[in-house]
């Protein structure tokens, strides 16, 4: 499948249980809660590269960490999932996580000398 998909530029969306599988076949992982009212909780994108192989993508360095944020969300933070988002859960905005990685960081704005810094007072 991870073939074709290559080949063909096409989406698959698969359904399954084995996160190692989910790993070594996904650009992206979507991650639900538990139980008949399931929700959509995280979507957790796969930082190893695209022309991983089955045989030694588990030694990619950044591997462990994919794999262990989605093994914690199953065992332990999809059961509370729910609760702790609270009434601030929307369906539309999903979290995008990326496990490995630095978070983005703003530069921070220029220091501006007084005598340089533009005027925000307003004159009346």
């Amino acid at each position: 499948m991870r073939r074709i998909c290559q080949e063909t530029g096409q989406t698959v969306f698969m359904i399954t249980h084995d996160v190692d599988e989910a790993i070594y076949l996904a650009d992206k992982v979507v991650l639900m809660t538990n139980g008949p009212g399931a929700v959509l909780a995280e979507i957790v994108e796969n930082p190893l590269p695209k022309s991983r192989a089955r045989g030694d993508f588990h030694k990619h360095p950044l591997y462990y960490a994919v794999r262990n944020h989605i093994i914690d969300f199953l065992v332990s933070r999809s059961r509370s999932f729910i609760a702790e988002a609270g009434a601030g859960y929307d369906p539309r905005k999903i979290a995008l996580v990326r496990p490995g990685l630095p978070e983005p960081a703003i530069a921070p704005s220029p220091s501006w000398p007084d005598s340089s810094r533009p005027s925000t007072s307003s004159v009346a």
